[in-house]
């Protein structure tokens, strides 16, 4: 794999026709302001291929350009982005473009989602993150077609998922989110209480204590502040080869670095307040510094504030252009970041009928190099980025065991031990301590080819390495009171320091074009291989290797010189395949321990108590099968402007294969239980035998032989998820005569997702048989909605809000239960009064498996094996129609001051829907909610 990574890109650029190798012309830029003043670290981009920064004064150059014509974008922290085109021949060389500050008094404002030509990507810039009023990232992709309101809380995980109806777990792991080029990582997140147990959860109980932690799902966006960010980036479909270990697509945030005048900000709403300051300044030997820091505290009710959330976010930045002037231009950009979530459950004194605690705390730091060095000769440019990321997650759990399992043991070895007598309610006390650890070095290397005036090639390729692994102490608790089971699988402590670390390596290369064939044509194609080495001792099996080509392309056949309609007609589509491989959680899994009691005599005399367990460990809990989650998409769509008007409208397709999870695997428990009489004493154990005093004479106790079955957790790729649907926007530009705009944006999503492996159904332990399930159950949802957003701005008072009518036209969702071709796998019963999905076949108590037959169905020893469901368990649910109105304003005072207010569901409207099928009810409107911001600059 190495060698191939190797010899894969360094052969990259010996393809580069010898026309590229020629010296062309330097052009020679200036970014200023309306007054002439040069900006400092503005971003330039020429035809979506070369990048550069600027230096103190504002300058930038870019050498060994053929003669032709460019396009270019201009972005800057605080400045309107800037694109156009420029001609670059000899005697013309020079190039200046001027910013305007961003402010209400511009006369255009952009505060929604925009979509790119070249894939389904859409940028939320610097306005529309102002006008939001986020409290954390997940708050913004609200702003993505199909997407609904919902209310900005922290008391929530926030988690990022994409082409949703409702949040699934697979769909958040497989977003990758990138902070200023480095990927967050959850890979190394192992705070559950025990996989082979629970799974993913962290707590037996439904007390909240597992909705506070990602493992086995994506990043907790909340570890972002969300107040010192610039510009967002959304990929919701074929995303570049750049990008890897991922399936839902790609979230990439940007975050503030620059000048920026000094920022204070407050929030609050009924339920939270939020505090931020933030400043940017040139430094005297060139460069800036940007810094930002918040806190905010939350609670999900305010009746109620022994349960609540707290979060402390510290940022800063460092940018310069070192040798500006010379041949070799090196941007630098150096970020750090501080955060500390917490979450917590304290005692109520007013409540203290529930005995239980609990406190989530995630603190961690980041700190990330990145930057570009312009080679100007054979090689255009090369891309450098290197991070780390350290957190210490810490779940800590007090509860109440009210009815103990009345013998404990502390055993790891498999046969019979002395246990202790465990009898009187007890406090047990857990905590899941974890020291994930992420490193991440990339290496890009970019040429750029100029084929004639309208048409070039940019070439990529690089290397990337990631490290993953987990330092911390783990599960412990004290054995003598360990959490109580409710069944014979228990626990034992286990240290994540023993977790091998997981080393992934990946090489891409990609070809971005543009020419002119009959209209202009844009592709970007290319492949990404990556290999997972893995510890093969220890998972069971050996290293992960995947391949992922992917494309996308867009033609514009109609444009303002060949037709009087069309300033631009594009037809676009894409193919792509991506892969998630799996985390430490489902690599490595802790051993399965199960105790069952032999003997548990109780007495009042000599020696006449005795407590003995049969422990059974599982140590090869691993999947040695277990594949990177995959994903296939492709999407078609068109894209246009007419005069002011301009919009899209793609049809995307997806598939979602391998998907995570944890699957039933049954095991057969066989142990002796001795018999001892009441009132026996001098009990002794010897030799895997009882000995005892009865009536004064010394017995040797009875065996009676057991067999116990029951189930264990292994990690699996037992889930599917088909994806289709429409996603659309429309701008019909501005009114000007009330300087109201209307943008039109909305999707319809069609998910089938089900369990895609057979499985075995646990009855319970006195019943004698256990079924094995086909494959074929899940659910099907549809949903159609449209958000009419009304954009009033105002430059003269310098003010704009916006009025948003979510439109929900319909909504369906049902169970089904079908083979892979689509057939129905229930029939009805024979008094017709239920369908029934038969098993494929069962085990017994010997470990025989017998086959179903359709006899079986209705004998009295096998029908309780039957999958039984009630008629309407298969009938469609339909939502009618509903209407939410929200409303956002903010205006400014200034220079100095600027205040923004929200509102959601301002009509206070409530709409409950009930099930035609359950009569089970649930609330569509989410609760009325405001909120408001005071910013103050200076």
């Amino acid at each position: 794999m190495l060698k191939f990574i190797v010899f894969f890109s360094a052969s990259l650029f010996c393809f580069i026709p010898s026309r590229a190798q020629d010296n062309g012309l330097t052009l020679e830029g200036v970014v200023s302001d309306t007054t002439g003043k040069g900006i400092d670290l503005a971003y330039v981009v020429i035809n979506n291929s070369i990048s550069a920064l600027t230096d103190e004064e504002g300058k930038f150059v870019v050498k060994n350009l053929p003669a032709g014509q460019y396009d270019y974008y201009v972005s800057c922290l605080g400045y309107e982005e800037q694109r156009g085109k420029f001609q670059l021949q000899p005697g013309n060389i020079r190039l200046r473009i001027t910013l305007k500050n961003l402010a209400l008094a511009l006369q255009e404002v952009t505060v929604t989602a925009q979509q790119t030509v070249l894939g389904s990507r859409s940028i939320i810039g610097q306005e529309a993150v102002r006008h939001i009023q986020p409290k954390s990232v997940a708050d913004m992709l609200q702003l993505l077609p199909g997407s609904l309101t919902q209310n900005p809380t922290l008391n929530n995980l926030g988690q990022a998922h994409i082409r949703e109806i409702d949040g699934d777990d697979n769909n958040a792991l497989g977003t990758a989110v990138i902070l200023d080029g480095m990927p967050l990582s959850n890979d190394g997140n192992m705070q559950a209480l025990s996989p082979t147990r629970n799974g993913a959860v962290s707590s037996d109980n439904a007390d909240g204590m597992s909705d506070q932690t990602t493992a086995g799902r994506g990043i907790d966006l909340r570890t972002v502040g969300a107040d010192n960010i610039e510009s967002i980036e959304v990929i919701r479909g074929i995303p570049s080869v750049e990008y890897g270990n991922l399936t839902s697509g790609v979230v990439v945030v940007k975050t503030k670095a620059g000048e920026t005048p000094w920022e204070l900000k407050f929030k609050a709403d009924p339920f939270s307040k939020l505090v931020f300051a933030g400043k940017g300044f040139r430094l005297k030997k060139g460069g800036a510094v940007n810094w930002g820091l918040d806190w905010s505290q939350s609670y999900e009710d305010t009746r109620r504030h022994y349960l609540g959330y707290e979060r402390v976010t510290v940022s800063g930045a460092y940018s310069k252009i070192f040798n500006p002037e010379g041949r070799y231009p090196v941007s630098f950009n150096m970020r750090a970041s501080f955060y500390s979530n917490v979450n917590n459950r304290k005692t109520d004194p007013q409540m203290t009928e529930m005995q239980l605690t609990f406190k989530n705390k995630n603190i961690g730091g980041r700190l990330a190099f990145n930057g570009q060095v312009q080679m100007n000769n054979w090689l255009t440019s090369l891309d450098y980025d290197v991070s780390l990321q350290v957190a210490r997650t810490l779940d800590t759990h007090r509860d109440w065991v009210a009815s103990p399992d009345g013998v404990v043991t502390d055993s790891r070895e498999n046969g019979l031990a002395l246990a202790r007598l465990l009898t009187q309610a007890y406090f047990s006390d857990y905590r899941i301590e974890g020291i994930p650890i992420n490193l991440y070095a990339r290496l890009k290397a970019n040429k750029y080819v100029q084929l004639s005036d309208n048409g070039y090639i940019n070439l990529k390729a690089g290397v990337d390495y990631r490290l993953d692994g987990n330092r911390g102490d783990g599960l412990s608790f004290d054995m003598m009171y360990p959490p109580g089971s409710s069944s014979s699988q228990t626990l034992r402590p286990r240290s994540y320091k023993d977790i091998p670390i997981l080393h992934n390596l990946s090489a891409f290369l990609e070809a971005g074009t543009t020419f002119e064939l009959g209209g202009e044509w844009q592709w970007a194609a290319g492949v990404r291989v990556t290999n997972l080495f893995l510890d093969e001792e220890e998972s069971g099996r050996g290293s992960i290797f995947v391949a992922e080509p992917r494309v996308n392309v867009a033609y514009t056949f109609l444009n303002s010189d060949n037709n009087r309609w069309f300033d631009r007609l594009t037809v676009n589509g894409g193919f792509g395949i991506s892969n998630k491989m799996p985390t430490l959680l489902y690599l490595y899994p802790d051993n399965a321990y199960f105790d069952n009691v032999s003997l548990s005599q109780v007495g009042t005399g000599e020696n006449s108590s005795m407590a003995l367990m049969t422990t059974r460990v599982i140590e090869e809990t691993q999947n040695p099968d277990l594949k990177p989650m995959h994903s296939r998409k492709w999407e078609l769509g068109l894209n246009f402007a007419i005069g002011r008007v301009k919009g899209y409208v793609t049809y995307f397709n997806e598939q979602f294969r391998h998907e995570y999870g944890f699957s039933s695997q049954l095991v057969w428990l066989n142990y002796d239980r001795f018999n001892v009489p009441v009132g026996a004493t001098n009990l002794e154990f010897s030799e895997g035998e009882v000995y005892y005093t009865y009536e004064g004479i010394r017995q040797t106790a009875t065996k009676s032989p057991q067999v116990e079955m029951t189930t264990w957790s292994k990690p699996d790729n037992n889930a599917s998820t088909d994806k289709h649907g429409v996603e659309y926007a429309l701008d019909l530009g501005t009114f000007k005569p009330i300087r109201t705009s209307l943008n039109i944006d909305g999707a319809w999503f069609h998910i089938k997702r089900w369990n895609a492996k057979d499985y075995v159904s646990y009855m319970n332990r006195n019943y004698d048989y256990v079924p094995v399930r086909p494959a074929g159950n899940g659910t099907v949802t549809d949903r159609v909605n449209t958000n009419f957003r009304l954009i009033t701005h105002i430059p003269a008072v310098r003010m704009i809000f916006t009025t948003t009518v979510q439109v929900v036209w319909s909504e369906k969702s049902r169970s089904i239960y079908q083979t892979e071709s689509g057939e129905d796998m229930y029939h009805l019963s024979s008094d017709g009064t239920r369908y029934i999905v038969s098993p494929l076949g069962f085990y017994d108590r010997e470990g025989n498996y017998t086959e179903w037959k359709p006899e079986y169905e209705s004998n009295v020893e096998y029908s309780l094996m039957n999958g039984e469901y009630l008629l309407y368990a298969f009938n469609a649910d339909r939502v009618k129609p509903w209407v939410l109105l929200n409303f956002r304003f903010t205006k400014e005072f200034g220079k100095i001051a600027e205040l923004s207010f929200m509102a959601n569901n301002f009509p206070n409207l409530s709409k409950w829907h009930v099930n035609s099928n359950t009569n089970g009810k649930r609330q569509l409107y989410p609760d009325m909610y405001f909120g408001a911001e005071l910013k103050f600059k200076f």
